[in-house]
């Protein structure tokens, strides 16, 4: 019985969780001039990219049902980031 609650909990706990798990201090270090490359090293593969024009928004977004939800989004053109976000020391 203890195996089968532990497998409904880690079946939760997995599926409680969406989007791609990212830190706010690893976001602070993306600055602009920086190539695709650079941020997809320092925050790993973007949630999702909306593309507006010649500009596109890369969008890492994390949701967890235990710790709530959290995103950040980088401006690009060009290969290159345009526009950071200003992030608090809070988060």
């Amino acid at each position: 019985m203890r195996k089968f609650l532990a497998a409904v909990a880690l079946a939760g706990a997995i599926s409680g969780c969406a989007g791609t798990s990212f830190d706010y201090s690893q976001a602070r270090q993306v600055k602009v001039g920086m190539t695709e490359a650079e941020v997809v090293q320092i925050m790993g593969r973007p949630y999702s990219v909306v593309s507006r024009g010649d500009e596109q928004m890369w969008v890492w977004s994390h949701a967890n049902v235990f710790a709530g939800s959290k995103a950040v989004s980088f401006k690009m053109k060009g290969g290159k980031v345009i526009e950071t976000p200003s992030i608090p020391s809070s988060f």
